[in-house]
């Protein structure tokens, strides 16, 4: 994203200021504000105030389309976006938003030159269930917002190394920064679908785009997103073994049955976040490592992964 040192910069922290002064209206002052009534699978007690990522990137995807009207991601991220929020006022059906949800994938992966092969519909397959699961990981204070924060983090790193400073990239760090203050320091906000699903969406872009460009393997983008993957893909797959409702809401996963067992949101999302923090590290250090010694990481990874969720069962549900 072709910008000069100064302009990003300013850009940056007209993002800032914008979302900063969004979220405060939001959060204090509108009476629009989208609420969500806490039941017995809720990890809060109360009404909590959601609906609040399309403040978040409403901003970024329309100052990327004025200073970057070309590029065609910026759409589909405001489209996402506005999914979303969709999702968040109307609950919307789960076939229209899987619909749209895969129409927006492919129309990123056709974008990003990907060929249409049984290749690209996994990797459309993989981009979907990545959305949805991020989607699903957005439960407790601080979990999506730091994975995302750390995430994008990394990817800033990758782009830097290539000297492609990236404003999108940078933008999104500093909103989600700023979020983080409503989310676990006010504890006034989540970002709900309107934030979850763009935030997802951005982070397939960066993958699809590091991929394409050489600068990242498949296997150094499923090493940093492993914690959030082990969570959600398990739960999924023991829901589906005990024959439960997967599209109805339940307090399954990892860090929803720690928390009911009385851990904090906090402790929680930040175990995990250190955690993702540290597969960021592995992944940067095996980049120029052989195909078969990242592979092997993966897997290496992966199994304890598993292990410790097996060791979990037992957690109150």
């Amino acid at each position: 994203m072709g910008l000069s040192l100064s302009n990003h910069l300013l850009l940056v922290g007209v993002n800032a200021m914008v979302v900063s002064l969004l979220l405060s209206w939001y959060a204090y002052g509108s009476k629009l504000a989208v609420t969500d009534e806490s039941n017995e699978r809720s990890l809060h007690q109360g009404k909590a105030v959601t609906g609040a990522g399309i403040f978040m990137f409403l901003p970024l995807c329309l100052s990327v389309i004025f200073v970057f009207p070309d590029f065609v991601t910026s759409y589909l991220l405001l489209l996402m976006t506005l999914l979303g929020f969709a999702d968040d006022k109307f609950d919307l059906s789960f076939k229209l938003r899987l619909f749209i949800q895969v129409l927006l994938a492919a129309v990123c992966l056709i974008y990003y030159g990907f060929d249409t092969n049984l290749w690209s519909l996994f990797l459309l397959i993989a981009a979907i269930w990545w959305i949805n699961l991020f989607n699903f990981m957005d439960g407790a204070n601080g979990m999506a917002g730091l994975h995302g924060l750390i995430t994008l983090s990394f990817y800033g790193v990758v782009f830097y190394q290539h000297d492609a400073l990236n404003f999108i990239i940078s933008s999104g760090v500093v909103i989600i920064l700023i979020y983080l203050i409503f989310n676990v320091v006010l504890k006034k906000l989540f970002m709900g679908d309107s934030g979850s699903l763009p935030m997802a969406f951005l982070l397939v872009v960066l993958a699809l785009w590091s991929i394409q460009s050489g600068w990242l393997s498949y296997w150094q983008v499923a090493i940093i997103h492993a914690v959030f993957i082990t969570d959600a893909t398990l739960t999924l797959l023991v829901r589906l073994y005990r024959r439960e409702n997967i599209t109805q809401a339940h307090a399954s996963h990892l860090y929803q049955r720690l928390i009911k067992n009385g851990a904090t949101h906090v402790k929680i999302s930040g175990c995990y976040a250190v955690v993702t923090s540290l597969l960021c590290v592995v992944a940067i250090v095996i980049g120029n490592l052989t195909f078969v010694v990242q592979l092997s990481v993966l897997f290496l990874i992966y199994a304890i992964l598993l292990v410790i969720f097996m060791k979990t069962f037992s957690l109150q549900r």
